[in-house]
């Protein structure tokens, strides 16, 4: 565990670091000819921490880097700086379980228009925050997720890649307020021909007997959907990743949701159907308490304080 005696003191105000300066949050500002704040032009990454342990930090800035080059931002950072700073977010915040998420956008451009060739340096905004309040909370993973499948279709793959963690998320905010409207706790969404494709801020997997059936199409690969595969490989499953329907989830054993910062949350219901007995599973059980286990203990994580941490 950390050693709180160890620890740096924690600040007045949270930093944020804003271009290349560590600003006090009431001072963090971006520019109103921003790119990313004009037209959601950049992509951006998230992180969970728990006992000062970054998960899975590696993973998720390759996926950073990869939506950067995909998009052409011209971020004058490298890797091994950026996760310099990402680090240091935490340190200079004296955070023990917190969130991460880091922005970059096209960047500043003397005037309001569409055309980016006028930004000359992308913007990086890196900011850790105390543990949130999760889109699922306990309560709801207690007794499981009820999802309504959305009218809204996932933007197909041929008009924006899915793969690219973009600030274009008008899409996903659509289909949360669709379900929310509704009565539902969360949604997911189908592609353009029908196929289950991924909910709104999670990627969407279900297990039939001893199979795991994960959706590949139209989607962000997620890193704790990797986890769940992961998960399933060490239960001996055999692993589909493919095209399933609606039918295919409502007939199947459990379903899940995964992110990094809800982690892992059980499916009761999609669109009044029960799934399985209509209570959380026991793999969708058993994969929660794993996945917090290796938060706290810093499987797959990144010790941001060291020199405080004993075991």
């Amino acid at each position: 565990m950390l050693n709180p005696k160890k620890m740096p003191p924690k600040p007045k105000e949270l930093y944020i670091y804003v271009n290349g300066e560590w600003l006090p949050n009431s001072q963090a500002k971006i520019s109103v000819m921003d790119h990313g704040l004009l037209y959601g032009d950049g992509c951006f990454d998230a992180w969970m921490g728990m006992n000062g342990f970054i998960y899975q930090l590696d993973p998720h800035l390759d996926r950073l880097y990869r939506s950067v080059h995909s998009l052409q931002l011209d971020l004058r950072m490298s890797k091994k700086e950026m996760r310099e700073k990402i680090i240091e977010s935490v340190q200079k915040n004296a955070l023990v379980d917190f969130y991460i998420k880091t922005v970059v956008t096209r960047g500043i451009s003397p005037h309001p228009v569409i055309d980016p060739a006028k930004c000359e340096k992308a913007s990086v905004i890196i900011y850790a925050r105390p543990k949130i309040q999760t889109e699922v909370t306990d309560e709801v993973k207690a007794r499981g997720v009820r999802i309504k499948v959305l009218s809204i279709r996932r933007v197909p793959r041929y008009s924006l890649e899915p793969k690219v963690k973009s600030l274009n998320y008008l899409n996903i905010v659509m289909g949360k307020l669709e379900a929310r409207v509704s009565g539902f706790d969360e949604a997911v969404m189908l592609d353009d021909e029908g196929y289950i494709c991924e909910c709104p801020g999670f990627n969407i997997e279900a297990i039939s007997g001893n199979k795991l059936m994960a959706p590949k199409n139209d989607i962000l690969m997620g890193i704790t959907r990797d986890t769940v595969i992961q998960m399933c490989r060490d239960e001996g499953m055999e692993i589909d990743e493919g095209f399933f329907t609606v039918y295919d989830f409502v007939n199947a054993d459990e379903v899940l949701l995964s992110n990094s910062v809800s982690g892992i949350a059980p499916v009761t219901q999609i669109d009044g159907w029960k799934i399985g007995t209509g209570k959380p599973g026991k793999y969708g059980l058993k994969f929660q308490e794993i996945y917090l286990n290796w938060l706290k203990t810093g499987v797959n994580g990144t010790q941001c304080f060291p020199e405080a941490w004993e075991d």
